[in-house]
């Protein structure tokens, strides 16, 4: 009985785990506008959440910008910029 009780938590806990690290349809639909906005040249995002601070932070990782995260009083300041490759 109390490896049954023990193996259910541990699935409980896995599976939470699991799902806490996919992003929720609204923060995927949010980083899709802030794409857009970074390819038409804005620099300067801003979020109370700091999930969405993360999301950035690897997606930028991925199209090869650099990220400068400020926290304010309302939240976070994202500051993107384009790096250059070096020889």
């Amino acid at each position: 009985m109390k490896k049954l009780i023990a193996l259910t938590f541990g699935c409980a806990l896995v599976l939470n785990t699991a799902l806490a690290a996919e992003p929720s349809e609204a923060d995927q639909k949010w980083l899709t506008v802030v794409e857009k906005k970074v390819t038409d040249g804005e620099s300067r995002i801003s979020t109370p959440s700091l999930d969405r601070v993360n999301l950035l932070k690897k997606w930028a990782a991925k199209k090869n910008y650099s990220v400068e995260v400020t926290k304010t009083d309302a939240g976070y300041r994202i500051e993107l910029s384009k790096r250059v490759a070096s020889k």
